[in-house]
């Protein structure tokens, strides 16, 4: 019962700083699954089947209001699909060893480092760089993002962000609406991929996707309320440890 109880409270947490934040799901789940002793096959599985439900909710009110831009939507699935698929296949033949287990932590560890790096930029200068000319490149880029999600279940909220705002002159209602439904995309089709590969830790997914349904509505609800900058820090600095203490296990010294 307690071993319920804080995982529902984990996906609470998770799904309500998502809510509040826009920090992705993959890009915080996964590495807390890891770090508490869940194969990290199972934990990316677990991960991107948990994103998929948060971000559901998410997605659809998007497309409510509007904030869907759907042509540029089709050209970021067009690369991002079947990078997830391609990632998927990855993680499943790099689970064979232990050695390929310390490749995927090192991985995840420095995925994290990388978005972590981006959105403190943005967070903090608040600069959109022009790359407009190169916007032909986009379904490209978006099929590396897809395959870091499907391999790691991170990634895909932070970097397509990246791409929106940088190659493309959306606005940033648009840029955010845009984003969700390309990751819910990706966690959709990377949940079912890892489901059919056994890569779903059942026990812990039903009371995290009871807790992250609360925490995402709560999250939302708030963002009028609560000044998300210092809780935006918070996690910045929690994903910092979490990625070092991955990048060390991946190294061996864990």
């Amino acid at each position: 019962m307690a071993e319920l109880l804080t995982f529902s409270l984990l996906g609470f947490f998770i799904a309500f700083a998502i809510g509040l934040t826009g920090v992705g799901a993959g890009t915080l789940t996964a590495p807390i699954l890891i770090l508490l002793g869940f194969d990290p096959t199972k934990a990316v599985g677990s991960a991107l089947t948990f994103s998929a439900v948060v971000k559901l909710p998410a997605g659809l009110l998007h497309a409510l209001y509007g904030n869907l831009d759907y042509s540029l939507l089709k050209r970021m699935l067009l690369g991002g699909i079947p990078g997830v698929f391609t990632g998927s296949y990855l993680l499943s033949k790099l689970s064979l060893s232990q050695g390929l287990k310390n490749l995927l932590l090192l991985i995840i560890g420095f995925t994290i480092l990388f978005s972590l790096s981006l959105n403190l930029l943005y967070l903090f200068k608040r600069v959109r760089i022009d790359l407009t000319r190169y916007s032909y490149l986009l379904p490209f880029a978006c099929f590396l993002i897809g395959l870091e999600v499907g391999l790691t279940s991170a990634g895909a909220g932070a970097l397509g962000m990246v791409l929106l705002l940088y190659f493309t002159r959306l606005e940033v209602s648009k840029c955010v609406g845009t984003d969700i439904a390309f990751g819910l995309a990706c966690s959709l089709v990377g949940s079912g991929s890892h489901i059919i590969l056994g890569h779903l830790e059942e026990g812990l997914f039903l009371p995290m996707a009871l807790g992250g349904m609360m925490g995402i509505f709560f999250g939302t609800r708030f963002t009028r309320i609560i000044n998300p900058k210092p809780l935006r820090l918070a996690i910045s600095l929690l994903l910092l440890f979490v990625a070092l203490n991955l990048i060390r296990r991946g190294l061996g010294y864990g």
